[in-house]
């Protein structure tokens, strides 16, 4: 019994080490690119609600707090994994939001903290009104599948494909983007395929 008592407390310790690893480790020092895909580091599990960030400073995931309480998005679930594809930045001096470039993963929910190497399928091109008023910032969503042919729910891996055999995902994550922080306050001024995804990850890159 004591023997059994004693593997369990071992591995309640190493599991917390492990835990702890994760949530510290600096994402960004991650390229943007693997050696045939993109990477995804994500932030939000799909299925839920509460708002997580990856925060550069403290190199954590942390809940983000509006006027002192957890942000719950009031809103149907994130409908994928989302977050960020990393070593990127979205300048404020060129119109970006301040952030990495989003990334919402199609596929099964997956914990806060996953590096997953994607596809970008297509982009969706969105302006989000900031605190200042008629002021709108950049705040583009990249949409994915997994690399790993696994790991996907869905057969496409591009826009043509999402289009002739998935084409009410498209209309789906569109009115849920336009509408999980509100009404009008995203909007959407055009898509973009699998390319211009790849394009635009490109234009927001940092150096390591």
């Amino acid at each position: 019994m004591r023997q059994i008592t004693i593997l369990m407390i071992l591995m309640l310790v190493t599991g917390c080490k492990l835990n702890t690893s994760k949530q510290m480790r600096n994402f960004n020092s991650i390229p943007s690119f693997s050696s045939k895909f993109v990477n995804a580091v994500i932030e939000i599990p799909a299925g839920t609600n509460k708002k997580y960030e990856y925060r550069l400073d403290q190199k954590m995931f942390l809940a983000e707090y509006i006027d002192g309480k957890e942000r719950i998005v009031q809103f149907l679930p994130f409908p994928g994994n989302y977050g960020f594809v990393p070593n990127t930045y979205m300048d404020p001096k060129l119109g970006g939001d301040g952030d990495p470039l989003d990334v919402l993963v199609i596929s099964e929910s997956v914990p806060t903290g996953t590096l997953m190497e994607v596809i970008p399928v297509w982009i969706i091109y969105f302006e989000d009104k900031s605190d200042l008023a008629e002021i709108r910032e950049l705040d583009h969503k990249i949409i994915a599948v997994p690399a790993d042919p696994a790991k996907r729910v869905i057969t496409a891996t591009g826009f043509e494909e999402i289009q002739e055999n998935y084409p009410d995902i498209i209309f789906i994550l569109e009115r849920w983007f336009r509408s999980y922080k509100g009404r009008g306050i995203m909007k959407v001024t055009a898509w973009g395929d699998g390319e211009a995804a790849v394009n635009e990850i490109k234009k927001w890159q940092i150096s390591l």
